[in-house]
């Protein structure tokens, strides 16, 4: 057991800790933390979230968006502040990734094809058995959404979510029928094949 946690600390150490960049409102220009480190900030402009340094090894202040010195900015590194172990932590809104912490360092993390995170194992887990739930509704821009437009239910082959403004409508194809994401809609399962692990229900 030692010698194989010794290996899979091995195989992260020379991986580079990030985190996912916000979804960017393409009608405003915004400012958001790195969640890793104190002294880089996103950019949002025109929908596209750009990473950035402050200078002079100053932190960013999220109140204030903008760069000051260190003793006047509370900053919070992320996930893993105060973590002394090595364990798996959920990423908001997502499920095909998490955030492993090796002490207070953070590194993202993909769950093989077929699997999804699961914050009550602290790891992935075959796609029908998680409970983790995906709401596109709060990645969707605004000004470009249509309540048309259908998302799949990641741990499942018949369900679909719906978006009423940010609050996603989960529904379930009728009879037989199961959710292709390929052509995002219901359609025959003679002609989709579903994607590894997701339950028929």
């Amino acid at each position: 057991m030692n010698a194989v946690r010794g290996l899979l600390l091995l195989s992260i150490v020379s991986m580079c800790a990030t985190q996912t960049p916000p979804v960017c409102d393409s009608t405003v220009t915004s400012f958001h933390p790195d969640t890793t480190n104190c002294n880089q900030y996103y950019t949002c402009y025109q929908g596209v979230a750009t990473l950035q340094s402050c200078p002079d090894q100053k932190y960013f202040d999220a109140s204030r968006s903008l760069c000051d010195v260190p003793e006047n900015v509370p900053c919070t590194i992320g996930p893993c502040t105060g973590n002394t172990a090595l364990k798996a932590v959920e990423i908001p809104n997502i499920c095909t990734s998490y955030t492993l912490c090796v002490g207070e360092t953070a590194y993202n993390r993909t769950c093989a094809e077929g699997t999804l995170f699961d914050s009550a194992y602290g790891d992935c887990v075959l796609a029908s058995n998680s409970s983790c739930v995906e709401n596109p509704c709060l990645t969707t821009d605004p000004a470009t959404a249509l309540p048309t437009t259908l998302y799949p239910v990641l741990s499942s082959c018949k369900k679909y979510i719906i978006c009423n403004k940010l609050d996603p409508v989960v529904r379930t194809c009728a009879g037989a029928a199961v959710f292709s994401r390929t052509v995002s809609d219901c359609v025959d399962p003679a002609s989709y094949v579903c994607p590894p692990g997701t339950s028929d229900v």
